[in-house]
């Protein structure tokens, strides 16, 4: 189906809030363009040392800019998508998908992996390391670090914007994506090819994610692995920083462990150790919406590690610490795969549409037409 430029480009439902979120925050952006640059507020990006921010080479001007060109933009793109009509077709789609990229290219760097990391062992950890929750809570509210969360939500709310502009030009259901060629045929080859997929981008991204709690764990038996053994045991002389490197490899093998749901049945139905909760199925959103923000994070990680590693002494090269952390880039590109592929093998038939098959099953859902089809 081809949208003209005088049909009704967007209907109702599905991501359809996805523009006015993509609008609200591109004014934002273009707020902190202009307070940044007047003064009124101090600019949120790193300029000395960073956690491999481009702007410690660039400078706060280069920030100022950035934020002012993707706020004005942003705002131009959403009223385009919320004028209803499919003006400029793709190009907008493109620019969407454009403007998360640069988001995350330009803003988001590894403070946000690092800050996700103690949220997730603090609760663990933050009574056995003085100051620890101080200095967490202290990190998150600095403005470079709300810069950071604020463009990570822009790389989200462009990605999910782009989608629904796709789907709209292209006239599929805003709330599934199917269109007009769907089939259950189709539908059941791309649910299998989903799930194979999903297989060996877990089974890569654990094989890669182990390599960081490889270097931590051993840290709780007196291992000085990835460190220098004198400044180890003048680590274990309060044990503070040993406490936390067992907690932060803890957290990985966590997320290699809740990764590993996106292609095993529990990941479907909650397993018996959930207590009352046993049997329920799991919402598609409850795993999708964390495993894409972790892989946003990983990916970020990768990155700055790059930036990181092109200023610093060749020789960091053959740290066995700066192999884990480049590591994790790879091990989002898997998640970012897997979570694609279980969105995809959960799909259920369509209460909008009326397109899909019974989430699990291989019976058809549709017209006996459709159904004929699939015997054959």
């Amino acid at each position: 189906m081809t949208v003209s430029n005088t049909e009704r480009a967007h209907p109702p439902g599905g991501l359809a809030s996805a523009p006015w979120a993509a609008l609200a925050w591109s004014a934002v952006a273009l707020g902190l363009g202009i307070g940044w640059g007047a003064g009124l507020l101090p600019v949120g990006v790193p300029t000395e040392d960073g956690f491999g921010s481009l702007f410690v080479a660039a400078g706060a001007g280069a920030a100022v800019a950035a934020s002012l060109v993707m706020g004005g933009l942003g705002v131009v793109l959403s009223l385009v998508v919320l004028s209803g009509r499919a003006l400029w077709g793709r190009a907008v789609e493109f620019a969407s998908w454009a403007m998360a990229g640069v988001a995350f290219l330009v803003f988001v760097d590894g403070q946000l992996l690092a800050w996700l990391g103690y949220t997730m062992i603090l609760p663990a950890v933050g009574w056995t390391v003085p100051g620890l929750a101080g200095a967490w809570l202290e990190a998150t509210l600095r403005p470079t670090h709300l810069t950071v969360l604020f463009f990570a939500l822009g790389v989200l709310v462009w990605g999910v914007a782009a989608l629904y502009r796709r789907r709209a030009v292209g006239g599929a259901c805003p709330r599934c994506g199917r269109d007009g060629h769907w089939t259950p045929r189709v539908e059941a080859r791309v649910r299998e090819r989903a799930r194979r997929t999903g297989v060996v981008a877990v089974t890569a991204g654990s094989a890669v994610a182990l390599v960081y709690p490889a270097l931590r764990l051993p840290w709780l038996f007196g291992i000085p692995m990835g460190i220098d053994p004198e400044v180890f045991e003048e680590m274990t002389r309060t044990g503070e920083h040993i406490v936390v490197g067992v907690g932060l490899g803890s957290a990985a093998l966590a997320g290699v462990a809740l990764m590993s749901g996106l292609v095993l049945r529990w990941g479907v139905r909650l397993p018996w150790w959930t207590l009352g909760l046993a049997g329920r199925r799991v919402p598609v959103s409850l795993a999708v919406v964390p495993a894409t923000v972790v892989s946003l994070a990983l990916l970020a990680m990768g990155r700055s590690w790059l930036v990181m590693l092109g200023e610093a002494d060749p020789t960091r090269w053959s740290d066995p610490n700066t192999f884990a952390l480049l590591s994790m880039g790879v091990w989002g590109v898997a998640l970012a795969v897997a979570t694609v592929a279980y969105a995809v093998r959960r799909r259920a038939e369509c209460g909008r549409c009326g397109r899909g098959l019974a989430e699990g099953g291989t019976a058809p859902v549709g017209s006996g037409e459709e159904a004929a089809a699939m015997e054959r």
